[in-house]
């Protein structure tokens, strides 16, 4: 039987799943909550792209990157949610341990290119500090 409560898991698994699918169903919109201006130029974007990546009135347009940043985090909640639900406790700590760092480099990316925006790291730098903090106490316990 495991020592580590199975909620703190399946909360930021289930975070991870809702974040995915703010950026697949509203791309344009999730620039925003990540902290990075929207594209400026539209380069090759078919015609039969949906309106999120239509031109909006400030001239910009969500990448098709944003798709990936979605199925990303959705494949991160996934993974959270199955090893807790395997019971699988040093993979799930290595883990949660991975995606402290890549919340660092998420925020070091939106603090090099956010612009008026890149305060935003903040956000990713305390979710990184968040996870890097559970991943200690899972591995002094």
């Amino acid at each position: 039987m495991s020592i580590f409560l199975p909620a703190p898991a399946y909360v930021l698994g289930t975070a991870c799943l809702g974040r995915g699918l703010m950026a697949l169903l509203s791309p344009r919109k999730e620039y925003g909550h990540v902290g990075l201006p929207l594209e400026s130029q539209v380069a090759a974007i078919p015609s039969t792209t949906s309106k999120t990546h239509a031109n909006g009135p400030d001239g910009g347009f969500a990448s098709p990157l944003m798709y990936f940043k979605g199925i990303r985090e959705i494949s991160y909640g996934l993974v959270l949610i199955a090893l807790q639900g395997q019971g699988s406790e040093k993979a799930l700590t290595t883990f949660a341990a991975v995606l402290s760092l890549v919340r660092f480099g998420d925020g070091l990316v939106v603090w090099l290119y956010g612009n008026e925006l890149r305060w935003n790291a903040l956000g990713h730098w305390i979710t990184g500090a968040g996870f890097a903090g559970w991943v200690a106490w899972r591995w002094n316990h």
